[in-house]
């Protein structure tokens, strides 16, 4: 069997970053607002005014973001999710989030998470209103411009 012989559809896709304009200080709970959207290619997505970010439903998305925090506590920890409105989504719904967790210098670290500084959603049947949010920070922490999301929006054909 040859690679040549494989059936491929080609599909349209638009690449889309969305980021802060200014470092945002934020709470446990807050949600992030990306208030820059530029993209390549033509899309449906866009973020409002609250942080929530427009998916099209009958789109498949890869979305990624890149999280970079100043703790306002140097022996916190700090974790974010994605969200449908108030409901975590899940690994069983393509979603995973991002988590840095605060160790001590001594003692034994077996059995603590290595860190993820990427909080990931792959669908193909995505939630039509999506955002990120700060599960786990310490009070008035800085969200810093460097944090970044990158959509892949796939047409189905």
């Amino acid at each position: 069997m040859s690679y040549l012989a494989i059936n491929t559809k080609t599909k349209s896709t638009a690449l889309i970053e969305l980021s802060l304009s200014s470092s945002q200080t934020s709470n446990q709970g807050d949600i992030v607002v990306f208030d820059t959207l530029r993209s390549a290619g033509s899309h449906n997505v866009s973020v409002d005014a609250s942080g929530n970010i427009s998916l099209d439903t009958s789109r498949s998305y890869w979305i990624q973001a890149s999280i970079d925090v100043d703790r306002s506590s140097l022996t916190s920890s700090w974790a974010f999710s994605w969200y449908s409105g108030s409901t975590q989504l899940t690994p069983a719904d393509g979603a995973y989030s991002a988590t840095w967790e605060y160790h001590t210098s001594s003692g034994t670290q077996l059995g603590y998470p290595n860190a993820t500084f990427t909080a990931t959603y792959v669908t193909s049947s995505p939630a039509s209103s999506i955002n990120l949010k700060a599960d786990v920070l310490a009070g008035s922490s800085s969200i810093n411009t460097s944090t970044k999301v990158i959509i892949v929006e796939v047409v189905q054909s």
